[in-house]
């Protein structure tokens, strides 16, 4: 089973930075990343060639700014998706170094899992280094407490001292998805054509959630076993009025049975095939522009005699 991992930015690079040092530290490395880019400056993103990013399969979508269009970056993102079983974070989170691994265990037919970040302020993540990531020291609330005393709060969330499953039972929720943290089959968000371009900011996952719930998708809330921090920032974004409308639709949606949209990856394809023939041509190095492109994808180029071993190497 193949499995790719797409993460979403928007002129983040330094927690998009953090983001990928946890997935070096993964115990499970996935056979793809897609960064999947909502319009953001190219500058400051030229680490992702540097080492030891580059040794990651890294593969970019984009497309320019135009307000928050979240979902339809991810939209483009799907489509070059090459894994059976896709698992969804926002690249301002931190994964700990089983997150790919216990989205894979907890992997059921026609199930989708989700979990929820732990908070942490822009003071303490500011002060993370490198090392502190890919070893996992920000996964411990001993090492955090001298700067963030709160965090012992949340000490069963990283150490549930053998009761993970039972915490999972008792926190349940239903049909509940959080984009910057979940999981699920490839096929059965393509049997809903994937996120609604319709949507804005605001319960855009939850309304995702219902419709699969809808199509006959169970769902599993796994708040202690799917562990990823999430870097504190500023939301200028957020509209109140949209977000009520928003989930006024959700209810609706309830009644109505809905699955499948019209605004899905269905016309993400047409748009970037479209788009593509006439406007673009691409190389596994870099992209190659005839006129004003609204699309671009960039493939990692292919590493030769990489096996399915080595590319889910365990990290010592």
């Amino acid at each position: 089973m193949d499995v790719s991992v797409v993460i979403s930015t928007y002129n983040n690079p330094h927690g998009l930075r953090m983001c990928l040092l946890g997935m070096l530290s993964q115990t499970i490395c996935p056979d793809q990343i897609i960064i999947a880019d909502d319009g953001s400056t190219q500058t400051g993103y030229r680490f992702l060639k540097e080492t030891p990013f580059s040794s990651l399969p890294i593969d970019t979508v984009w497309h320019p700014d135009r307000g928050w269009q979240k979902n339809t970056i991810l939209n483009l993102a799907l489509r070059h998706c090459r894994g059976d079983y896709l698992i969804f974070l926002d690249g301002d989170t931190i994964p700990r170094r089983d997150f790919v691994e216990s989205h894979l265990n907890n992997a059921r037919k026609k199930t989708f899992l989700s979990g929820a970040g732990i908070e942490v302020p822009k003071h303490v993540h500011q002060s993370f280094t490198d090392s502190q990531i890919t070893e996992n020291m920000v996964f411990r609330p001993s090492f955090l407490a001298h700067v963030w005393p709160e965090v012992r709060k949340h000490s069963l969330r990283f150490n549930p001292r053998g009761l993970e499953k039972l915490l999972n039972v008792i926190t349940w929720r239903y049909c509940v998805l959080r984009g910057a943290n979940f999981s699920l089959w490839r096929s059965d968000i393509e049997d809903v054509n994937g996120f609604n371009e319709s949507y804005g900011y605001g319960s855009e996952d939850r309304e995702l959630g219902v419709r699969l719930r809808n199509n006959g998708v169970a769902s599993r809330w796994l708040k202690f076993s799917l562990i990823q921090l999430h870097l504190s920032h500023e939301k200028g974004y957020i509209n109140p009025k949209i977000l009520r409308q928003q989930r006024w639709k959700i209810r609706k949606l309830f009644f109505t049975r809905q699955a499948r949209v019209s605004q899905g990856i269905a016309t993400a394809c047409e748009r970037s095939l479209a788009t593509a023939e006439r406007k673009y041509t691409y190389t596994p190095a870099t992209v190659v522009f005839k006129g004003p492109s609204l699309l671009r994808f960039t493939p990692r180029e292919p590493t030769e005699g990489m096996t399915q071993t080595d590319k889910r190497k365990r990290v010592a």
